[in-house]
């Protein structure tokens, strides 16, 4: 792993060019160090601290839009307090927004462990979050529980490997085999030639997707088709005619990729100027939300597929709220804290984190954050997301660190005015989810 000591400035992360390389020079090393204290008993005391961080603001907002909701639905929860051992608990959630920025992330990990001395950090959305966070804590020794970034990114982008896992960092979330089964599964449902354009940009996501051992094309779901990749782009770019011109030139049928909303958005306003009509588009992260896809000029969100990690539709119930799937969404659209937006897919594994930390505090010394650690290692918990598991192997624990959730196919289609439903159009990873929608062609 190369070092870099720089972390990005501000402008430069707000320009959008996330973690990619500076990520990785973050990364502490992964042995003991620091503090002398570290995984020993933190604050003592009757009260249990869970620090909660996410993006509530800066580029990635959409992610953590439900996080009021998810926060009162916890509060309230953990109002009884918890027991384990015949010991009571006060438990008391302390909430940071890192404004999208990677250092802002790595100064709230810090003062929640340092001066608020939490017991258990969740942290959520993103490389540009999750990585400042989830390395703060391994290094200084505090349990954590991330979501909502591609385990691969998560894993391999924090120099995790066969021989080097990590002892305080758990992640649950999709990954590229997920994804690329459930897009690759899209396009078979159309006659193309075949030719996939691929916009991975020069990201730590980017990279995940382009690694030829472990990325997007070294899936058993992609054989078969061929892919154009134009070279890894800055994000922020505001032009991207080479790379349309490269697309329409190879005679590009399908799109797929892993830009960030803006881009995204820039792109396909000037592919549509520019003549580039693939038959299908399956998009990562940028097309997640109803927000971002209403924002594209002229109709455009119209039948963009994307695989997405939780919907209503889900058989699933929280353990938390005793909620299915279906009630959770319809009680953020309910709620004055949704300030009148619809769910989003955040609500499945934000609410989830606080699932598996409410699981986790009541199977082990919730002041000994080594058995903390250990035990989110044992944990196997259904959620409203679905099966969550650290144990076993196979596809739904491949690195130790790592829980794996699997995704389904989904397609915007427009309504009226200018408002976007997310129907179901793919679900061989979750039969039990029903479809309610046929994929269309662009």
């Amino acid at each position: 792993m190369h070092s870099h000591a720089n972390q990005p400035s501000r402008r430069a992360v707000l320009r959008g060019i996330g973690l990619g390389a500076a990520a990785a020079g973050a990364v502490p090393l992964l042995s003991a160090c620091g503090t002398g204290l570290k995984g020993s008993a933190s604050s003592s005391g009757n009260t249990v601290k869970i620090g909660y961080i996410s993006p509530r603001t800066g580029a990635y907002a959409a992610f953590a839009e439900s996080d009021a909701y998810i926060l009162k639905q916890a509060r309230d929860f953990f109002a009884k307090g918890i027991t384990h051992d015949g010991k009571k608990y006060e438990v008391k959630i302390l909430d940071r927004d890192t404004g999208s920025d990677p250092q802002q992330a790595s100064t709230v990990a810090e003062e929640l462990i340092s001066q608020e001395q939490v017991d258990l950090v969740l942290v959520t959305c993103t490389p540009e979050t999750v990585h400042p966070v989830a390395d703060k804590c391994e290094s200084e020794g505090v349990p954590c529980i991330s979501t909502i970034e591609p385990w691969q990114s998560y894993f391999y982008g924090r120099g995790g490997s066969d021989k080097k896992t990590f002892t305080y960092t758990y992640h649950f979330f999709d990954g590229v085999e997920s994804l690329s089964s459930v897009e690759s599964d899209t396009w078979r449902l159309f006659d193309t030639n075949r030719k996939v354009g691929v916009l991975w940009p020069n990201d730590s996501d980017g990279n995940a997707f382009r690694d030829r051992s472990t990325g997007y094309r070294a899936q058993p779901a992609t054989k078969g088709f061929t892919f154009f990749d134009p070279g890894a782009y800055e994000n922020g770019t505001k032009d991207f005619s080479s790379i349309i011109a490269k697309f329409k030139k190879e005679g590009v049928d399908i799109l797929a990729g892993v830009p960030t909303p803006p881009d995204f958005a820039t792109f396909w306003t000037q592919a549509a100027q520019q003549g580039f009509k693939p038959k299908v588009a399956t998009i990562a992260k940028a097309i997640l939300f109803e927000s971002s896809v209403a924002s594209l000029p002229n109709g455009l969100g119209d039948g963009l597929v994307t695989a997405s990690w939780w919907v209503p539709q889900y058989p699933f119930t929280s353990t938390l709220t005793g909620q299915s799937a279906a009630q959770l969404a319809a009680g953020y659209e309910k709620s004055p804290l949704s300030k009148g937006r619809s769910w989003n897919q955040g609500l499945g594994p934000n609410h989830a984190l606080f699932e598996v930390a409410n699981h986790v505090l009541r199977h082990a010394n919730p002041k000994d954050r080594e058995a903390v650690a250990a035990q989110i290692g044992r944990t196997s918990l259904d959620t409203v997301l679905g099966h969550i598991t650290w144990t076993g192997g196979g596809k739904a624990n491949p690195v130790k660190n790592v829980a794996a959730i699997p995704m389904v196919g989904t397609q915007w289609t427009r309504g009226s005015g200018n408002t976007y439903d997310l129907k179901v159009v793919g679900n061989a990873l979750l039969p039990e989810v029903k479809l309610d929608g046929k994929a269309r062609a662009l």
